[in-house]
């Protein structure tokens, strides 16, 4: 630093330093003062460029779990829904198990039998009902009719496996075959014990009675068909160059519900084996008298299909799938086993909500202590040491002072030469 001298007044050399250092108090002042104002450390980028950086990301990453715990509490709530109706449907099964048990016993009469089936068929209705009201935003959170009803929740700031969650309770107890916990789903539907269905030929080229429908019980690939109308599709043609009781002909048949979806039926005709949406059958017009088992409780009846030429026919299907009576004993203990089985179905369905609910509980203090840990390093780097920074001001205020005070000095001092021109 250059020394001034005082009698070259032309350029005031200490009053110029003077200047100078007050200048650069005042801006580390006005730093100090506005830390303090703002409670942060760096208010621009000019303060801590890769400091600011860091801190961004830090930000970021603390709003990010700060969601993720709120996203948490949202699937807690709606995993209780669930949780809440299945222990409702896990106490109705009691008492369904106790009736069905007092049926069994012959010491009852067929009006006592029938009054406690009409009670069974009451329960049936709330079970219904239980799964109708699990709903979360108007999807069905008891079934897995669907894609929809699988519920992804995102539990973590970032898009890995790790910080997603996937719920869907009757998929992680039906597996792929559509159902819910209903009382058809739950087999435990109560009612006589005889399946019947009514069918009316809409259109056909078939010759007089060629198609009609009995009852049948659905094999254990397919499963039985739920109460309800369904239109059943039947189509041949004539293959091959065989006539008369030589002549075969190939049926195709489908089953569609009231919406017009395939239903899924037995397409290779062999209880336990091929399922798909239509079953393909190449019959002899000696054969076509006998009965085709659809394998979800209906069975077709095709006559005159092979002595001519293409043909069609449309049936229309009121179909009412069986019941479990208790109008035995036998027929009560049979009830009283699926009963137990459909307890087992909601066993372990709790038991996958209470997974899930765990997990959440522990994925919620992961994501804590994470946000915790996140918000100290931001808060280390952002935000100002308010101790430190007072220190500063109360500094740069006295230096402030003192600065003034010489630069006032500094400016006087070249007067003194004025004293050698008297």
């Amino acid at each position: 630093m250059s020394n001034g001298d005082f009698t070259k007044i032309a350029g005031n050399i200490s009053a110029l330093q003077a200047l100078n250092s007050l200048s650069m108090i005042n801006g580390k002042l006005g730093v100090a003062q506005l830390r303090l104002a703002t409670g942060k450390r760096i208010n621009s980028a000019a303060d801590d460029a890769a400091g600011l950086g860091i801190a961004t990301k830090l930000d970021f990453k603390t709003r990010g779990l700060g969601q993720a715990l709120a996203n948490i509490g949202d699937a807690t709530n709606l995993i209780s829904v669930s949780e809440g109706h299945l222990n409702n449907i896990k106490d109705i099964l009691a008492v369904m198990k106790t009736k069905a048990e007092q049926a069994a016993n012959d010491t009852l009469g067929t009006d006592e039998r029938t009054a406690i089936l009409t009670e069974l068929t009451k329960m049936n209705d709330q079970i219904d009902a239980e799964k109708s009201q699990a709903k979360w935003s108007d999807v069905s959170l008891l079934n897995n009719a669907g894609s929809q009803n699988t519920l992804k929740f995102q539990i973590g700031e970032g898009v890995t496996t790790a910080d997603s969650l996937s719920f869907n309770v009757a998929s992680a107890v039906f597996g792929g075959t559509a159902s819910a916990f209903d009382s058809t789903g739950l087999g435990v539907t109560a009612g006589a014990a005889a399946r019947n269905s009514s069918s009316a030929a809409l259109s056909s080229n078939y010759t007089t009675n060629a198609l009609s429908t009995t009852s049948a019980l659905g094999n254990a690939t397919v499963g039985e068909l739920a109460s309800g109308h369904y239109t059943v599709e039947v189509s041949s043609a004539k293959v091959g160059a065989g006539t008369g009781a030589a002549a075969t002909a190939q049926v195709t048949i489908k089953v569609r519900d009231a919406g017009g979806n395939l239903m899924t039926l037995d397409s290779d005709g062999t209880a336990g084996g091929a399922s798909g949406t239509q079953m393909v059958r190449t019959l002899t017009a000696a054969s076509t008298a006998g009965t085709i088992n659809l394998g979800n409780g209906m069975q077709i009846h095709l006559t005159g299909i092979a002595t001519g030429g293409a043909k069609a026919a449309l049936l229309s299907v009121d179909y009412t799938k069986k019941g479990n009576a208790v109008d035995s004993q036998s027929n009560a203990q049979a009830f009283m086993t699926k009963i137990d089985a459909a307890t087992t179905k909601i066993s372990t369905a709790l038991a996958y909500i209470g997974s899930l609910m765990n997990r959440l509980d522990y994925q919620a203090s992961s994501v804590t202590v994470a946000k915790t840990n996140t918000e100290a390093a931001f808060n280390r780097i952002m935000n100002a040491d308010m101790a430190a920074e007072q220190v500063n001001a109360t500094k740069y205020s006295v230096l402030a002072q003192t600065a003034t005070a010489m630069l006032g000095q500094a400016n006087q001092r070249p007067q003194s030469i004025l004293s050698l021109f008297r």
